[in-house]
């Protein structure tokens, strides 16, 4: 029996010079470089080994690298960053998205897709029921003293079975929010008018 050895993936990233490689220490923020710094660290969370140099602090590392001496030298820095896989240049001068980065490296199997953490989570169940959107229906069209709203709402939550005692506390709430907004403008409207009023009614307003 062949015992066969599994050779571990290794990407390497030549970066031009620059002072860190997470993207956010310049005086603007290279949106390309953070995403990259994020992609690098969800690839090393997948087993993959990723090794990035700088030129401007490691260029002993682009000299010792044929491949990547040989770019420098025909095309200069433009040609950064180079990154390969295994010794191979699978892009230069840009930095790859992940999905351009799993095709690349043919991370297609299910321990090489996106964690829970980056990927996009569903909820299993929509809570905005029609039972709750009436009664913000019903609570929006107080606030608004929007008659036929009301009656409206009120009459079809009446026929969504919902109770006398949830419809009362919904009212509540929204009157309660009503008001606050309402009390600030009359305090307002009387320190414009320099007028002090101890109940929150504008004089001759007839409130009180």
């Amino acid at each position: 029996m062949t015992q066969q050895t599994q050779t571990k993936t290794i990407v390497e990233v030549y970066d031009p010079a620059m002072c860190c490689s997470t993207g956010v220490c310049g005086t603007e923020v290279d949106d390309a470089l953070v995403d990259f710094a994020n992609d690098v660290k969800w690839l090393k969370s997948q087993g993959v080994d990723v090794i990035r140099y700088n030129l401007g602090q490691e260029p002993e590392a682009f000299k010792q690298q044929s491949l990547v001496l040989s770019r420098l030298q025909a095309e200069g820095s433009e040609c950064l960053p180079l990154i390969l896989i295994n010794g191979d240049v699978v892009a230069e001068g840009g930095y790859p998205d992940r999905k351009q980065l799993i095709t690349m490296l043919g991370l297609g199997s299910d321990e090489h897709q996106p964690t829970t953490e980056s990927a996009p989570t569903k909820t299993s169940q929509n809570i905005i029921t029609e039972h709750v959107r009436e009664l913000i229906a019903l609570g929006a069209a107080l606030a608004a003293n929007c008659e036929s709203g009301l009656t409206f709402h009120f009459n079809k939550a009446r026929d969504l079975g919902i109770t006398e005692e949830e419809i009362v506390q919904t009212l509540q709430i929204a009157q309660n929010v009503k008001q606050v907004p309402a009390g600030t403008m009359i305090q307002l409207a009387n320190t414009l008018l320099g007028v002090h009023s101890s109940n929150g009614c504008v004089p001759g307003s007839g409130c009180c």
